[in-house]
């Protein structure tokens, strides 16, 4: 819609109010409405204009267009980078052809024959499914794994603090290099329904459950604690797995992930909550329940399972 005579602009608007978008074309002409916007206060969150206030401020509608437009576009660069073909097949993500080309990859970054690309993959899309395969493979944290079974089992001779806070530490400390880690993690969020991301993500969801549910029922055994009518220690184990990516992601971004207790005490954040759910989830074996400090304080009552210790699980 085009305006020809005089239209009177809003410079700053209202948070939580609808306005309209009036910008003249480049080159020149009349005002156009592109459309309307609801206004946020995003004058905390806009830290690098130029200006406070005014037509060129965080409040203008202009600005708020040209931001909504800007995040859409760029989701429809990354978000939307694999849309389905018209055939209905599953597409390559742009971003995987361009960065890691069949042919061009194996030639300008490795410096070899194509021929020792296409004798693996002769297609691209296999080859591009088994990069996300290797990045993504559960198998990337067995070493840790097998540290993991033994540091927690030597810690469990102390109280269920000190055995939450190594286990924590020990298991939520990746063994592959943080590039990679992101890298993973980027390919979750930007294309959980690519066939190849979601096949390998339920393949790593089975492979937490099956090497940490066992080692979750060997510490409430040696710990003496019961499940609640109703608690499933598969949905607890993938609420403390997804505590872990969380703070993993904060942590790269350089954000404080520590919680210290009352008595000065500090925690990792994921160790600390793990505690608190474990709190909600468990009684003693008498049925009464523990606050999070009761049971930081907890000793065990029998010795971890040996097989624990082993790192066999």
């Amino acid at each position: 819609m085009r305006h020809d005579g005089p239209v009177e602009r809003l410079i700053e608007g209202t948070p939580g109010e609808e306005a309209a978008v009036w910008v003249q074309d480049r080159g020149g002409g009349p005002l156009r409405l592109r459309g309307h916007i609801t206004i946020e206060d995003l004058g905390g969150v806009l830290t690098s204009i130029s200006s406070r206030n005014g037509a060129n401020g965080p409040l203008n509608p202009v600005t708020q267009y040209m931001l909504a437009r800007a995040a859409n576009h760029l989701a429809d660069r990354l978000i939307d980078d694999a849309p389905p073909t018209r055939e209905g097949r599953d597409s390559v993500p742009r971003i995987l052809s361009s960065s890691l080309g069949h042919q061009p990859f194996v030639e300008s970054v490795l410096e070899m024959s194509q021929h020792q690309m296409l004798r693996r993959w002769p297609l691209a899309t296999d080859w591009y499914n088994d990069v996300i395969n290797y990045v993504m493979r559960p198998a990337r944290f067995d070493p840790k794994f097998v540290a993991v079974t033994r540091t927690v089992a030597a810690r469990s001779h102390g109280t269920l603090g000190e055995f939450i806070r190594a286990f924590a530490y020990e298991a939520y400390t990746y063994a592959d290099s943080r590039k990679v880690v992101r890298v993973a993690e980027a390919l979750q969020a930007l294309w959980p329904d690519y066939p190849p991301v979601r096949n390998a993500m339920g393949q790593y969801r089975t492979h937490v459950m099956e090497r940490y549910v066992p080692l979750y029922q060997g510490a409430m055994h040696a710990y003496a604690l019961v499940p609640r009518p109703g608690m499933d220690l598969n949905a607890l184990s993938w609420a403390f797995n997804a505590l872990h990516a969380r703070e993993a992601m904060e942590h790269l971004a350089g954000q404080n992930t520590t919680h210290t207790t009352d008595d000065g005490t500090e925690w990792s954040l994921t160790a600390w909550t793990i505690l608190v759910l474990v709190a909600g989830a468990t009684t003693d074996e008498d049925g009464n329940t523990l606050t999070p400090l009761e049971l930081s304080e907890r000793m065990p009552v029998r010795p971890f399972p040996a097989t624990m210790e082993t790192g066999l699980g």
